[in-house]
């Protein structure tokens, strides 16, 4: 079995023979009982001590040796391999890459959808989306597995949609009043990159980019978005519906 955990075939013989043997043992009727020969013997035996995995003793002009408890054996390994792994980590740890603050533009419609839900399938702590009820039916899934995984998920759908999601903000878009909004995506990944999209002159545009700048402005701006929705879910039946004023006034600022 030490073997695996990178000792010699040798070695593990020499452990193995004392271990089943339970008493302290000499190098001669080691090397009878294990199958190593006599000529290798010493050195395998030297080896399995310097490693800590038996114990040698000196009576007179003979070496006696013994086996390391199993337990202690098996603690030292862990040990050893934590150690080694974080030395590994430390040996390649790479500088940070400088952040890419380029803003990259995207056009193609359908090939903006699947960056998103790339972004969100590698998500690794939070998720800020906003977006019409249509097209958040085909992230809802991706959205809610990674809910499930432990990733904050905050989205606003403009339009109702049924999920399970734990923070939601839906806003039912009027039918008189859908012809007034533009499409309009975005999506903030790990407060770390954001994809933003338009409907403009009849095709989607739209820009990635990790500049922090314009994560930070535009994760403000999704909550501005958030709050927005839910003071006018609010009192719209109350005071909005009554205000043809506010109530346009309170679109041009969100759409």
């Amino acid at each position: 079995m030490l073997t695996r955990f990178g000792f010699t075939d040798y070695e593990n013989k020499v452990y193995e023979t004392l271990h089943h043997a339970g008493k302290p043992m000499t190098g001669y009727a080691l090397a009878k009982d294990s199958g190593v020969p006599r000529g290798k013997i010493y050195e395998v035996l030297h080896r399995l001590v310097d490693k800590g995995i038996i114990l040698e003793s000196m009576t007179g002009n003979k070496s006696e040796y013994q086996a390391v408890d199993i337990e202690i054996v098996i603690k030292a390994l862990t040990q050893n391999f934590y150690q080694n792994v974080e030395q590994l980590r430390t040996a390649y740890r790479e500088d940070r890459p400088e952040v890419d603050d380029r803003v990259w533009m995207l056009k193609e419609d359908a090939s903006m959808l699947l960056t998103m839900e790339e972004w969100i399938q590698k998500a690794a702590t939070s998720i800020r989306l906003s977006l019409w009820a249509d097209e958040f039916e085909r992230l809802k899934p991706h959205l809610e597995k990674k809910e499930a995984e432990g990733v904050r998920v905050e989205a606003l759908s403009l339009g109702s949609v049924p999920s399970a999601l734990r923070h939601l903000t839906t806003f039912p878009v009027p039918e008189w009043e859908r012809h007034s909004l533009e499409r309009w995506r975005l999506l903030i990944v790990d407060e770390s990159r954001i994809l933003l999209a338009i409907f403009h002159n009849g095709e989607m545009k739209g820009v990635m980019t990790s500049s922090p700048q314009f994560v930070q402005f535009f994760l403000d701006f999704f909550y501005h978005d958030v709050a927005l929705t839910e003071i006018t879910n609010r009192y719209y039946d109350e005071v909005l519906v009554h205000d043809d004023q506010i109530r346009n006034l309170l679109i041009k600022l969100r759409y």
